[in-house]
Order: structure tokens, then sequence, then C-alpha cells
């Protein structure tokens, strides 16, 4: 059997496969992040939907298959924390990072993503999610500003030439 790919080291039919098929529902909060993220690894945008705040769900239907990107390629989850989000809580949070491919580029996505439990089944919130700024591939790194001349202090004399500091002329 093939192992489900949320990470978990168990078959996918064991795993996220009931979640995703809707025979069974996500005991906390950390399972559904991980079907959440199986989902976009299968490109199911409907699951995606179907486990959205009830808040947001016509906004997510609207997006619909653009929830997913067909050019990204899932490699691997990895959770990096829990606060709340079991069995008896009524909310929760789960960091993790994902690493994908896309354009032939490795890349990494981490989030701090929030989940309720509204009428006993969990639902996530992506307003109340929290996303690093996103990454800079290598390629758009940033170049470094390299002046043509030393830095001129404040106290310095005025490169103008007026003999007044820095500060009290041009600066």
């Amino acid at each position: 059997m093939k192992d489900c790919p949320c990470g978990s080291n168990f078959p996918f039919t064991d795993c996220c496969g009931p979640l995703i098929r809707g025979t069974g529902f996500p005991d906390t909060a950390e399972d559904l992040m991980r079907s959440r993220y199986t989902a976009f690894t299968q490109k199911n945008w409907e699951y995606l939907v179907i486990t959205s705040h009830p808040e947001e769900k016509k906004e997510m239907a609207k997006l619909g298959p653009a929830l997913v990107d067909d050019e990204v390629v899932w490699k691997k989850l990895e959770i990096v924390g829990t606060r709340a989000g079991g069995q008896d809580d009524s909310e929760g949070q789960v960091d993790f990072v994902a690493q994908y491919i896309k354009d032939d580029s490795e890349q990494t996505m981490r989030e701090s993503s929030r989940f309720y439990k509204i009428n006993g089944r969990w639902v996530y919130s992506r307003k109340d999610s929290t996303l690093p700024p996103v990454p800079v591939s290598p390629q758009e790194k940033p170049k470094t500003f390299v002046r043509d001349e030393a830095k001129v202090g404040r106290n310095d004399p005025c490169p103008c030439g007026s003999g007044k500091k820095y500060k009290k002329c041009c600066g």
C-alpha cells in the first residue's frame, strides 16, 4: 500500500483517504491539516472548500480550482508544532512547513493555520491563518546596495563645501 502524502507513515487508505472521501472525520486540528495537505497533493479543491470555515466557504468556492496550482508538485509536509486542537478543544493552531516544486525550483511554504470545531467538526480558517512573507527564489534575490562614495555622517563636514556640518546644511 502507498504511504499517505501527509507524512504520517500510514497507508493513504487508513489515514487521509477516509477523511477526503467523507467516510470519516478528523479527530484533531492536525488531522484536518494533514488531510488538507493531502488534498492539495491530489488537487482536490472540493475537499478544501468543504473543510473551510462556514463564513469563508462562499469565497473559497468562488476560487474553485484556482485553489490548487497545477504547476505545483507537493513533496513533503512537516508539522512544526500544535497548540490546542485536540479532541476536546474547540479551536487549535497548527504550524507547518510544506516543501514543493514549482517552475523546476524547490520552494518552501510556512504557515500557522487556525482551526475551529463547529458542530463537532474541525474546519480551517483562512482569514485567521498567517503566512510569513513569500520566500524569494534564488534568481530573484535583491541586489546589495553599494555606495559610490563613503557614507556622510550627520556630524561630518558637508560634501557641498560650505564648511557646515552635514546635518545643518544639505542633510
